[in-house]
């Protein structure tokens, strides 16, 4: 049987590099440099079930917990006024909103997307999916069109006072006649005008590693989804701290990456509620 990484600590105390990818000691994280991060966030999915079922309910129990903000475009109840209200109330607050590609290039849903953001007061309009295609077969032209689509709406977004920021996948890191599209995007963006939601479950996914890319590209990375990889063949999903990423050794380069928030994020949870409150513990159980 697999142990995760909390259940291997907790049972031997002992680190080795094959079960643990050089997990640090809490001292090494820098407690100091990442109290700014004990107010963590989360993106709804987590807990779409539960909202679904209950949303007064769910983001009450969320909030309960020790959740400060949020990433979703959704607005529930009966009227956008008692909604923000409601979040008001129990002490949470919405970030970011956002849709892929094809919807930011549709003139009427973009609009709507920035209404929305307006709506909702966030800080952030997320691109989650830079591509026009299902990226299985990306050309350079494409990847060309994609950095130059990002400019583009940042652009608009600053303008309407918003931060842009684009979300990766495993995709990016596949290389595509030499090229691979995540340093094409990044480095053909204006820092000006665009941020990175980077998802750590997806980088690694595609072959790759954070710490690579916070050296190389320093402070382009102000958000952050905190989703762990299980230690499967398969590597799927797992609640933060119950897999194998190594989330101290990420942290302690926050500064260099210009992390600003982490927002937990689990794309099919058995339980929502649960995965949401072990990630949360495990989180501030190393900050």
């Amino acid at each position: 049987m697999k142990l995760s990484r909390r259940e291997f600590i907790q049972t031997t105390g002992i680190m080795t590099a094959g079960s643990i990818i050089g997990l640090h000691s809490l001292s090494a994280c820098n407690q100091s440099s990442l109290s700014s991060f004990k107010d963590l966030g989360f993106i709804t999915n987590i807990i779409g079930k539960e909202i679904k079922d209950d949303w007064r309910g769910t983001l009450e129990k969320v909030a309960a917990m020790g959740y400060k903000y949020f990433e979703s475009g959704a607005v529930y109840g009966d009227s956008l006024e008692d909604y923000k209200g409601f979040l008001k109330n129990i002490g949470l607050t919405p970030l970011a909103n956002g849709a892929s590609m094809a919807q930011f290039m549709d003139e009427p849903s973009f609009s709507e997307l920035l209404k929305r953001g307006h709506d909702l007061n966030v800080k952030y309009i997320v691109c989650y999916w830079p591509w026009m295609s299902d990226a299985m077969n990306l050309t350079l032209d494409e990847i060309k069109a994609a950095a130059e689509n990002i400019n583009r709406i940042g652009e608009k977004c600053k303008s309407e006072g918003f931060i842009f920021a684009w979300h990766n996948h495993d995709k990016e890191f596949k290389s595509v006649d030499g090229i691979i599209p995540f340093d094409w995007l990044i480095s053909n963006t204006d820092p000006q005008l665009s941020t990175v939601e980077i998802d750590l479950y997806w980088i690694h996914k595609g072959g790759d590693e954070p710490l690579h890319y916070f050296a190389k590209y320093p402070g382009r990375f102000e958000l952050v989804h905190m989703k762990d990889m299980d230690n499967t063949a398969e590597r799927s999903f797992a609640c933060v701290g119950d897999g194998i990423i190594d989330f101290p050794s990420i942290l302690k380069k926050s500064k260099q990456a210009g992390m600003k928030y982490l927002i937990v994020e689990h794309d099919r949870p058995e339980n929502g509620l649960d995965c949401i409150q072990r990630s949360y513990d495990y989180i501030q159980s190393i900050l």
